[in-house]
């Protein structure tokens, strides 16, 4: 473990050396290349030097076999012409030899040569003038001219041989040392990049490394937010859930978040009825249309399970019967569980096996969510239940005192603003106390559901119906005439009159009621007084023998509080007008 450390302590200075002496090594060679290239160059310059007097010789020879030619045919023929071309030839061999002495200044033997070779060409040209050519003496200092140009052509012939060998040499040098260079730069370039090539891969290891950690890090960066998305769903959900204030908004809400935790499924959410016999679908979405609206609580097997059940093919071959027609192959079920009580299940199904995973990778968010939505059906369960409770007579179901003193107040306020008459009947059960004494408490209140039943379904929709307080009632009637309330009063009693009750599977029971009914805004004028009013009609009815109903009148200009309550209309068996 400790010799790494040491060995990378290392590198480094052999790195340098290594540079080094490849910057050594480079440099050297260049000097070594840069002086053998010079000298190669200097002897070619050397060669040309040579091959150009060569040239030049060989034109000096062809001009003296020209001019040897025109002697000739001069001295035959006696042409002047062809005595001009040789005296011609003669002046430009005088020119030759001018660059000729140019070219070999460097040479003292060739410039000793030159010189001769001048001094034959002058002879020759004053043979050629000569008044009288003697052809002996031309072809004599032709000879001579011939055998010094062939004298300075051998010494440059032996020069250019000379040259020619000594470039051969220096291009045999070059390449020597070049190799020479090349293999100790390749030496030193293959161990450099034997430690960069080293080093590369170790880097490579070490950025590899690097990569998969960054990869890792964004996986684990892009999970957390993945699950900081779905916290902030389930925490949305939540808080929305938490505003809600019907069941039916909580429903809606939950499916929202349904689609959006789980996109494509398709599902439901079915709750169970009061009486724990059937399921019945709350809401949807995205249209499951194999699933039943209505069915057994047995047909779930999520619900007889008491626990999820995720029906996969292969995996859990067993369907629900909960479906119209061939059941899907792929759904999930939910029992919605809360404070120990079951209020229905959750539904889920997927289309696709791409859905299905994405809903299996969230199961636990969709659990949760389920959990939410249970906690929030229970609790607005229970607040409708205590709302119900705080408003509604716990025996009849029918609203209490303190639910009809508020709509007192608002159904007053809106038959005011809109200039439209309001009816409160006052009914009493005939002989109630009877009923209690001879056949209990119990019979009494079968007397008491079975009369607010039968209120319930005599009245309009609108029609409040309050308990006021042991077995007298109210019914407050919204926008109706004096006579459609009189005849609404004695459809309650007729119907009333019509009731048989059976105690303990044998004893019938037959009741009667006596209605008071009174007006607004005449003659009553506000809730204290219409309420007044009504009780004071209903004493009248039960005056006049019961199971009747009295309407109070106008008692502004009357003094005898009993003569002003006989009624003007009255109905029911020995009814007085």
């Amino acid at each position: 473990m400790n010799d790494e450390p040491l060995k990378q302590d290392r590198v480094i200075p052999l790195l340098i050396l290594c540079a080094l002496g490849a910057i050594a090594f480079t440099c050297l060679g260049g000097v070594l290349v840069y002086n053998n290239t010079q000298r190669v160059s200097e002897i070619g310059d050397w060669l040309d030097h040579s091959h150009n007097i060569l040239t030049t010789l060989q034109m000096q020879s062809q001009r003296l076999e020209r001019m040897n030619y025109g002697v000739q045919l001069y001295q035959a023929t006696g042409s002047n012409t062809e005595l001009r071309l040789a005296q011609s030839s003669a002046i430009s061999m005088h020119a030759d030899v001018l660059n000729l002495e140019s070219l070999v200044r460097d040479n003292p033997e060739q410039m000793r040569h030159i010189r001769e070779l001048d001094g034959k060409l002058n002879e020759l040209s004053r043979a050629l003038n000569a008044t009288t050519l003697s052809g002996n003496t031309i072809d004599q200092r032709i000879q001579d001219c011939r055998r010094v140009v062939n004298e300075i052509q051998q010494e440059e012939t032996d020069l250019l041989r000379q040259r020619t060998d000594a470039r051969q040499k220096g291009r045999v040098l070059t390449v020597l040392s070049g190799a020479g260079f090349l293999g100790c730069s390749l030496v030193i370039v293959v161990a450099l990049f034997g430690f960069l090539l080293r080093d590369a891969f170790r880097r490579h290891s070490f950025e590899r490394q690097i990569s998969i950690a960054n990869d890792q890090l964004a996986a684990t960066i892009k999970e957390l937010e993945q699950r900081g998305r779905e916290a902030a769903l389930l925490k949305e959900a939540r808080d929305e859930l938490q505003l809600c204030v019907t069941l039916q908004e909580a429903e809606e809400c939950t499916v929202r978040h349904f689609q959006e935790l789980v996109p494509g499924s398709r599902g439901a959410i079915l709750l169970t009825n009061d009486s724990r016999s059937l399921t019945e679908s709350a809401a949807t979405w995205n249209h499951p249309d194999s699933l039943l609206d209505a069915f057994d609580v047995d047909a779930c097997c999520g619900l007889r399970a008491g626990r999820p059940r995720w029906r996969k093919p292969g995996q859990s071959e067993l369907h629900c019967s909960h479906f119209l027609g061939t059941p899907p192959e792929n759904y999930l079920c939910i029992p919605l569980v809360a404070q120990g009580e079951t209020l229905g299940f959750v539904y889920l199904e997927f289309p696709t096996n791409e859905i299905a995973s994405v809903a299996e990778k969230r199961i636990s968010l969709v659990e949760e969510m389920v959990e939410l939505s249970s906690m929030a059906f229970a609790s607005l369960n229970l607040h409708a239940k205590l709302a119900s409770q705080s408003i509604r007579d716990g025996l009849t179901g029918l609203f209490n005192r303190h639910f009809m003193e508020v709509a007192f107040e608002r159904e007053l306020h809106r038959a005011l603003r809109r200039h439209a008459q309001l009816a409160v009947m006052m009914l009493d059960v005939d002989h109630f106390k009877s009923f209690n004494d001879t056949f209990g408490h119990e019979a009494g209140d079968i007397v008491l559901r079975s009369v607010a039943q039968s209120f319930q379904q005599s009245v309009r929709s609108e029609d409040i119906v309050c308990r006021y307080g042991g077995e007298e009632f109210i019914i407050i009637l919204p926008e109706i005439s004096e006579k459609l309330a009189l005849e609404r009063a004695d459809t309650i009693r007729r119907n009333i009159h019509g009731l048989r009750m059976k105690l303990n599977g044998e004893t019938q029971l037959s009741v009667t009621v006596s209605i008071g009914v009174a007006m607004y805004p005449t003659p009553a004028r506000d809730a204290a007084n219409l309420v007044r009013l009504a009780d004071q009609a209903l004493y009248e009815a039960k005056r006049a023998g019961r199971d009747r109903v009295y309407l109070a009148q106008d008692s502004s200009h009357s003094q005898d509080a009993t003569e002003l309550l006989l009624p003007a209309v009255s109905f029911g068996e020995g009814a007085k007008a």
